[in-house]
C-alpha cells in the first residue's frame, strides 16, 4: 500500500505542468495556444525568451531529481537490497517522466520528458546523466535542433545503462536497462511529429524569441 501510495504521489508530481504555469502567470498566454502548442522549454523560449524557457527546464528538471531523491530516501526503510533499490528508482524516474507527459491535470496530455529525464538522471545515475547531456549538447550545436537533440539521446540512453557499468565494471542490472529502454520509446514516440517534420525538412531551430512578440 505504501509503495502504491508512493508512486502515486510521483505520478502526480510529474504531471505538474510547470511550462502551462510559467505562460499563464508570466507571460499572461496558454502556451497550448502558441508554437508548436507543446508545454515544455522549447516551446516556451521561442514563444516567450530565455528566462521564462530557463526556469520551465528548472521546474521540470527538479521534479525529475525530486522524485529520485524522494525514492532514495523511502526505499532504505523497506530494508531492501540495493539491487531491488536501484529497480525501484528507476521504476520511480520512469513514473515522473510518465506523469509529466500524460500529466492529470491537463487531462492526460503534457510535454516531451526530456528535461524531467535529465532530472532523474542527474540523481540515480550522473555518469550516465552526463553521457545523455553530452550527446544533446553535441547534437545541438551541430544543428540547433532541440527535437533533433533529444531523439538521438533518447536512442543512445539506453544502451549507456549497459555500457557505463560494464566500463567501470559494475554489476548490469538488466530490469533497469529495460525500464529505460521502454521509457526512451515511449519518448520518441511522443516525438513523431517532430520526426515527420524532420524528414520533410520542416522543423525549426531552437531560437528564443528576442522580442518576446508573444502573438506571433
Amino acid at each position: 500500500m505504501y509503495l502504491i501510495s508512493f508512486f502515486i504521489l510521483v505520478f502526480l508530481i510529474g504531471g505538474i505542468p510547470f511550462g502551462l504555469l510559467i505562460s499563464r502567470y508570466w507571460l499572461k498566454i496558454d502556451i497550448r495556444q502558441k508554437g508548436s502548442g507543446n508545454i515544455g522549454m522549447t516551446n516556451v523560449m521561442r514563444v516567450g525568451g530565455k528566462l521564462p524557457g530557463l526556469l520551465t527546464f528548472i521546474l521540470d528538471f527538479g521534479k525529475g531529481a525530486l522524485a529520485v531523491i524522494l525514492a532514495k530516501t523511502f526505499l532504505p526503510s523497506l530494508e531492501i537490497d540495493i539491487e531491488t533499490q536501484i529497480i525501484f528508482s528507476s521504476l520511480t524516474g520512469f513514473t515522473v517522466v510518465f506523469g509529466h507527459v500524460f500529466s492529470v491535470f491537463l487531462r492526460f496530455k503534457g510535454g516531451k520528458g526530456i528535461s524531467t529525464l535529465f532530472g532523474v538522471l542527474a540523481v540515480l545515475h550522473l555518469n550516465i546523466g552526463i553521457c545523455a547531456a553530452s550527446i544533446w549538447l553535441a547534437m545541438f550545436f551541430w544543428k540547433h535542433i532541440s527535437s533533433l537533440s533529444g531523439i538521438t539521446m533518447l536512442i543512445v540512453l539506453p544502451w549507456l545503462f549497459l555500457l557505463i557499468p560494464w566500463l567501470k565494471n559494475e554489476l548490469l542490472i538488466w530490469p533497469v536497462f529495460f525500464v529505460f529502454l521502454l521509457l526512451s520509446s515511449l519518448l520518441i514516440y511522443k516525438h513523431l511529429e517532430n520526426i515527420k517534420r524532420l524528414i520533410n525538412g520542416q522543423e525549426g531551430q531552437l531560437s528564443a524569441s528576442k522580442n518576446n512578440n508573444i502573438n506571433n
